[in-house]
């Protein structure tokens, strides 16, 4: 009985040995991978980004904010931080590990604040994470706003294995296409998905509505200009949204406490036209650099690249 128990103690202890040693050899893999969801965080911690003025939202961020017409009309120097299926504790992990990596911290932050699924927690991609979850600063960050198991955070290789490893290298494997964080979709209108849609309901999590004004208040404290813009959306999705007034309360309600200025595009006549959009959510590249341009435009206006 003894002999058998310390067969399996050996065995076991061999198992997790080896798993230690392949969990280091993965996540050093991804963190030089420029796959899909590792590109842009890999290019955060390991490249000198120099930018005035970074973006901060979802997917609709990610692929509506053009940092190249953002540097031509604006003179200044930008970039995307929009995360696809980035809901706003996300958001603030990306910001804050941007301005934890990069030497030159960036004095305006623009928000596209949304209604679109972006006041909640979702497991979306939550893989993109894993190999950081070994570095110390990004670990307190991730954990702080995405919920883990005590299992993947502690035992060696599990969050891998119960993602599947095939799917990961893949994805590793898969290069991503920006520019400065933007993804341009050059696609024609889909309304497939959209023609499901019934009603759509803004529904904010209180934790997440906390989360964002405890950032706001860090971001005031050290003095970042911070511009709350509500990008085009299509009109469809909007007259289907039953209680838009609730997320029009709350996004005031932020305005008015910390002192930001609107820049306001739901019912810009981009959004009247599905060729600007190749779905219900989301600008085509065309719609992009339309809206990109009319917002430097009114960014300008508000004078917040005054000195």
């Amino acid at each position: 009985m003894k002999r058998l128990f310390k067969i399996t103690l050996l065995v076991l202890s061999i198992l997790f040995l080896l798993n230690v040693a392949l969990d280091y050899g993965f996540t050093r893999i991804l963190n030089q991978s420029r796959g899909e969801l590792y590109n842009e965080w890999n290019n955060i911690i390991h490249d000198k980004i120099e930018a005035d003025l970074v973006v901060i939202g979802s997917s609709r961020a990610w692929v509506q904010y053009d940092p190249r017409i953002m540097d031509s009309l604006l003179l200044v120097k930008s970039y995307n931080l929009g995360i696809n299926g980035g809901t706003v504790n996300r958001q603030i992990v990306k910001y804050k590990t941007f301005c934890h990596y990069q030497t030159k911290k960036p004095t305006i932050l623009m928000v596209n604040f949304d209604y679109w699924n972006n006041w909640n927690m979702n497991r979306f991609q939550r893989e993109q994470y894993f190999p950081y979850l070994a570095n110390s600063y990004m670990r307190k960050l991730i954990i702080d706003q995405e919920p883990f198991s005590i299992m993947e955070l502690y035992i060696p290789m599990f969050r891998y294995y119960s993602q599947g490893i095939i799917n990961l290298i893949q994805k590793a494997r898969e290069i991503e296409n920006t520019s400065k964080g933007y993804n341009a979709h050059d696609l024609e209108w889909d309304g497939e998905e959209y023609a499901k849609v019934n009603t759509v309901m803004f529904k904010p999590l209180q934790e997440i509505v906390d989360k964002f004004d405890a950032f706001l208040a860090d971001l005031q404290k050290d003095d970042v200009k911070v511009v709350f813009v509500c990008s085009p959306i299509y009109i469809g999705v909007t007259e289907k949204t039953i209680n838009i007034s609730e997320f029009y309360d709350i996004r005031d309600h932020f305005s008015e406490k910390f002192g930001i200025p609107v820049l306001d595009y739901i019912y810009d006549t981009l959004c009247y036209d599905t060729a600007y959009f190749y779905n219900a959510t989301h600008l085509n590249k065309t719609g992009a650099e339309l809206f990109t341009t009319k917002l430097c435009h009114d960014l300008d206006s508000l004078g917040v690249f005054q000195n």
